[in-house]
């Protein structure tokens, strides 16, 4: 899902590590920059052309974004996890970013490698990237620190501009600064933000992905939908929207319609829902077909997973 200008998104952290097989789970947030930055940019999944080498860039005079040589789009690939989005650092930049407010000041080293682990990821690519990468470093041996005075808007301003700058050689970055055009968003890109994105920048504002916090609302097994959070049920279904909107695959467009249903249904006034375990299979089905493993659906059951158990990994509530 992309981070758009309305922020709202994110079934497993992977805190404390990259390394963790904790799967996270959308981040949506803001559009930060405008659309002169992605003028360049087709946001549609179609990777670049042939890569441009420095020397051979033209320099940039109308605001678009610039060429980017081969070693900026291996770094921003690499980054933002395309073309897979298996465990890109960008979403565990987003699962450490969560946790600052209530452990950064507990354990700022912790963080401030984050912030080495960022600058390392683009220490090959150019300098206006190195740059950005640079300020959200910033941000993590700073702000991070700070704890619950840990400015969590300034972070997505740093790393929109870092997306914003990867746009050209990256769908994952592309999504991140602004929304493309309906029907083009890699479903493999919105299968990855559904089940394994944060939700940092989202109403919840926690390092849960958008499969678990929707659990708390609406339940795995049929539940009741709390009706002192249908606030949140109601941003859910705006991130669920914009992902149907989105997505370029009928069939992973089909089964986001089902996980939507109780959302809508509750928004309308049915407060009965039926759980999203069925959906969710489907729609770990469908990522499957489209390329994505979301490990959800059949890929559990095969690998002998309880969904029991997967739910309370998440630590929900």
């Amino acid at each position: 899902m992309s981070i758009a200008a309305d922020a709202r998104s994110a079934h497993r952290s992977t805190r404390g590590g990259a390394g963790s097989r904790r799967r996270l789970r959308h981040a949506v947030g803001a559009g930060l920059l405008g659309a002169l930055l992605l003028a360049a940019c087709a946001p549609d999944g179609t990777p670049p052309q042939e890569p441009t080498t420095a020397s051979e860039a033209p320099a940039s005079t109308s605001g678009t974004a610039p060429v980017l040589d081969e070693a900026s789009v291996l770094a921003c690939r690499t980054y933002w996890g395309d073309p897979d989005y298996a465990t890109p650092l960008s979403r565990v930049v987003l699962d450490r970013a969560a946790t600052a407010p209530s452990n950064g000041a507990a354990d700022p080293m912790f963080y401030s490698m984050t912030g080495d682990d960022v600058e390392a990821a683009f220490a090959d690519a150019q300098p206006g990237l190195r740059e950005s990468a640079s300020a959200v470093a910033g941000w993590f041996r700073g702000d991070a620190a700070a704890g619950e005075s840990a400015d969590l808007g300034a972070l997505q301003a740093e790393l929109g501009e870092l997306a914003a700058g990867c746009a050209p050689a990256s769908p994952a970055a592309a999504w991140f600064a602004a929304p493309g055009e309906p029907g083009t968003k890699p479903a493999a890109l919105t299968c990855a933000d559904v089940f394994d994105t944060p939700g940092t920048f989202t109403v919840f504002a926690n390092a849960n992905v958008l499969t678990s916090n929707m659990f708390k609302l609406v339940g795995r097994a049929p539940q009741s939908v709390p009706a002192d959070r249908l606030d949140e049920v109601e941003a859910v279904l705006g991130i669920l929207d914009q992902e149907i909107e989105a997505v370029d695959d009928d069939a992973v467009r089909a089964a986001l319609e089902q996980v939507r249903a109780p959302f809508a249904d509750a928004v309308g006034g049915d407060l009965s829902s039926g759980g999203l375990q069925g959906p969710l299979e489907e729609l770990g089905r469908t990522c499957g077909d489209a390329g994505y493993d979301a490990g959800f659906g059949v890929q559990e059951q095969d690998r002998g997973g309880d969904p029991a158990e997967d739910e309370g990994d998440e630590g929900l509530a």
